[in-house]
């Protein structure tokens, strides 16, 4: 299923296509550069600018061409100071943010992010530890992303071929010179770390009571070493942050930068800091030398595999320690943890910073801190946590160690947000640090068991005594096998790890599935009633409005006739009043005519008085 589903999506174009492309837009890329893989996404600006996300060894570059409006951006992987997956608008989980010292760049629409942040993120790291490319791993890659069939013939992949030996050459770490001093110590430290960790490896294994042995691996240091520890060595109070096991081929348990190391314990009020204001989770003294101590913690040691792999912790990349222009040492740290919890994702990111300051004295006392920072959890931007390991020498095989962890907000949350965090943060880190503290008591038993086995040591002893100094390549050969072993059984735990994480997820996702599937059969069935009720409900409201609608046509015919009847009674009456009025006035009328006639007899009897006399 992993080989269906590859990162770039189905396209007509080939890899020669493509690469033709990647030249063509960008000419001011070293032509050294080839492309690895290519992505379709959209840049989010003010609008969002879809385009082609390339990926190439040391380069990270988009171009968009929209409508003739040409986006070129072009990203050292040397200059990102941080990535994390993003959701689109907090919910589609298909972005990407880059981060470098000076921008934020947001890639989204991508239709494999976990998958193309997990190559970016490869590659990252890859320029991060100054690693090239071998040429198998660049067939593995392009093979990953556009398949076995590339566009290239016979004549061009040779050239590509050797274009990619070419370029690998300059950047391996074994060849003879270097141009620059400065560069050939970097490089030469590097391998001898690499030698010291298997050293270290070896004397988990071997050592019984933690004092070098007396005979094998030779009295000398070779030159090379003694260039390469004398810059660190320039300040007694300047601690390395890798303890002397690692840092002395003979494993002189004695060798220290201060010395007053000579002392059995160390007083704890000389410590510069004390704990932090969060929560003490250890505070125990172990049967283990602090050096040891060291060891176990902060340098890729057995110990710490074991319990990465307890932890479900894959893919662990770790950069050597750097001392700062201050005087304190910084470690950074980049790993993946596998989920149980198929709602939150397979898998998040995690960067851990740890800084051992220069107050620390080696085999005395240590004080570093850890910035532990996830990025795919809800609110990953919103805080992070810090612990502070504390290690003091309390006698030559016993020390204390502290770890107290705080809480550390970058912006401030609501109240509601910021219990949920705290509740959440504390719980997972009661969890890490009480394993943690088992794991530390199983050592402990485990090296005081080989100390307390004499057989053991004379044994060891005798067969110490029979190597000489011509014999030290038998050791290193060993110490190679004991590390490649032991790389191998890690790999064969992670890998079993993987496989039974991947089943228990299917399983998960298929219950999920048949879950969801019955929630859409509920949600149909849902629906369909509830169209039926719709359906009835409109029915009766037709009804309703029919009958609604006669009563009025009713009413109204009741009230017109009313009306009717109303006028006509009104019209009757008027005619009534209208009949009496001319009664009235006819009456009127005769008896005004009565009056007219009186008063004419009596103007003729005046006149025929008057007429008379």
């Amino acid at each position: 299923m992993e080989g269906a589903l590859t990162v770039r999506q189905i396209s007509s174009s080939t890899y020669k296509d493509r690469n033709e492309e990647y030249k063509r837009q960008f000419t001011h890329l070293p032509d050294t550069e080839k492309l690895i893989a290519d992505y379709a996404c959209a840049l989010q600006r003010d609008i969002l600018l879809q385009g082609r996300l390339y990926l190439s060894e040391n380069w990270l570059c988009f171009h968009s061409n929209i409508f003739r409006w040409e986006t070129t951006i072009s990203i050292a992987l040397k200059n990102i100071t941080f990535m994390t997956k993003e959701k689109t608008a907090r919910l589609i989980p298909n972005a990407i943010q880059i981060v470098t010292e000076g921008e934020k760049f947001f890639f989204t629409s991508f239709g494999a992010r976990d998958r193309s942040y997990l190559s970016i993120f490869r590659l990252w790291q890859n320029v991060l530890l100054d690693k090239s490319l071998t040429r198998q791993e660049f067939w593995q890659l392009l093979q990953q992303n556009y398949g076995t069939e590339l566009g290239l013939n016979a004549e061009e992949m040779e050239n590509l071929s050797l274009s990619i030996e070419d370029n690998v050459q300059p950047r391996s770490p074994g060849r003879s010179s270097l141009d620059d001093c400065g560069e050939r110590d970097e490089k030469l430290s590097k391998s001898i770390s690499f030698t010291r960790e298997s050293i270290s490896r070896v004397s988990e294994t071997e050592s019984i009571d933690g004092n070098p042995p007396k005979g094998g691996l030779g009295k000398e240091e070779p030159q090379s070493e003694k260039q390469t520890k004398s810059p660190s060595l320039t300040s007694e109070k300047r601690l390395s942050r890798v303890p002397s096991k690692s840092l002395d081929v003979n494993k002189n348990e004695y060798l220290s930068l201060d010395k007053s190391s000579t002392s059995d314990s160390f007083d704890e009020e000389n410590i510069p800091e004390k704990d932090l204001r969060g929560r003490l989770y250890i505070n125990r003294v172990f049967h283990i030398s602090a050096e040891r101590m060291f060891e176990l913690l902060f340098t890729s040691s057995r110990f710490m595999q074991r319990f990465s792999n307890s932890r479900n912790i894959i893919d662990v990349v770790s950069t050597p320690w750097n001392v700062e222009p201050g005087g304190d040492q910084l470690r950074t740290m980049t790993y993946n943890i596998v989920l149980n919890n198929p709602l939150t994702g397979k898998c998040t990111t995690a960067t851990e910073k740890q800084r051992l300051y220069k107050d620390s004295r080696e085999a005395q006392f240590y004080l570093v801190d850890a910035e532990v920072l996830t990025h795919d959890v809800p609110y990953h931007d919103y805080f992070y946590t810090l612990n502070r390991y504390c290690i003091i020498r309390s006698s030559k095989q016993k020390c204390r160690l502290r770890v107290s962890t705080d809480v550390k907000y970058k912006k401030q949350p609501w109240a509601i947000v910021k219990s949920l965090i705290e509740k959440n943060t504390w719980s997972s880190l009661a969890d890490y640090f009480k394993q943690l503290e088992s794991d530390l008591l199983m050592e402990e038993s485990m090296i005081n068991q080989s100390i307390e086995d004499p057989g053991k040591l004379s044994g060891l002893r005798r067969r110490r005594r029979t190597f000489n100094r011509t014999a030290e390549a038998a050791p290193k050969l060993s110490s190679q096998r004991s590390s490649g072993d032991m790389g191998l059984d890690a790999k064969g735990d992670i890998t079993g790890k993987k496989k039974e994480i991947e089943s228990h997820n299917t399983i998960l996702i298929v219950l999920m599935s048949i879950f969801l599937l019955l929630l859409v059969l509920l949600n149909v069935t849902l629906f369909l009633k509830l169209s039926k009720i719709e359906s009835a409900a409109q029915s009766f409201y037709r009804l309703h409005l029919r009958e609604e609608k006669s009563s009025n046509l009713a009413s109204n015919m009741v009230s017109r006739t009313e009306e009717i009847r109303k006028s006509t009674d009104q019209a009757h009456h008027l005619k009534g009043v209208l009949r009496e009025s001319i009664v009235m006035l006819e009456q009127l009328k005769s008896s005004l005519i009565m009056l007219q006639r009186t008063f004419e007899l009596l103007n003729k009897n005046k006149t025929g008085l008057v007429v008379e006399s």
